[in-house]
């Protein structure tokens, strides 16, 4: 019998941010390496379109403000988060992240979302019976997915 599955479950993969801006920029040989064993992941991706009249006709849309990617994440608590770092360029302590949704009816292959340019917006510990959990919340400034393949899982 085949696996009934609610959510995708994961991996969150992370590489030391460089730079500024919105572009996949690291610096050479980052270090990089394994976040967390995802439960479940939400992101949010909004952008504020205004519909442009032509003479009380509706004539084209345009992107007038694209907000950042709120992403949250929820994983069991199996060791230290690392630390973000500032990167040449940029003030704030930044993370590139890789999410890997699995996907085994599929030969394991993935869906994969990368997130630019994120920010730390604190962690949330959650101590239960089953394992512990942690709930961190990230802040992003661009993203790229769903994809095929990915950058570094």
């Amino acid at each position: 019998m085949a696996e009934v599955r609610t959510m995708r479950e994961g991996t969150l993969w992370f590489v030391y941010a460089s730079g500024s801006g919105s572009a996949w920029a690291t610096a050479s040989a980052p270090t990089s390496g394994l976040l967390a064993f995802v439960e479940s992941m939400t992101f949010r991706s909004a952008q504020t379109v205004t519909t442009i009249m032509e003479r009380g006709t509706p004539h084209h849309h345009k992107v007038t403000e694209v907000a950042p990617i709120e992403i949250t994440v929820r994983a069991k608590w199996t060791g230290a988060f690392p630390t973000a770092i500032s990167g040449s360029g940029a003030s704030v302590p930044m993370f590139h992240l890789e999410y890997k949704a699995v996907q085994p009816e599929l030969g394991n292959t993935g869906r994969y979302y990368q997130f630019h340019g994120c920010v730390s917006q604190g962690p949330s510990f959650n101590e239960q019976a089953q394992g512990d959990t942690i709930e961190h919340s990230f802040r992003a400034l661009a993203m790229n997915g769903e994809t095929a393949s990915g950058f570094l899982s």
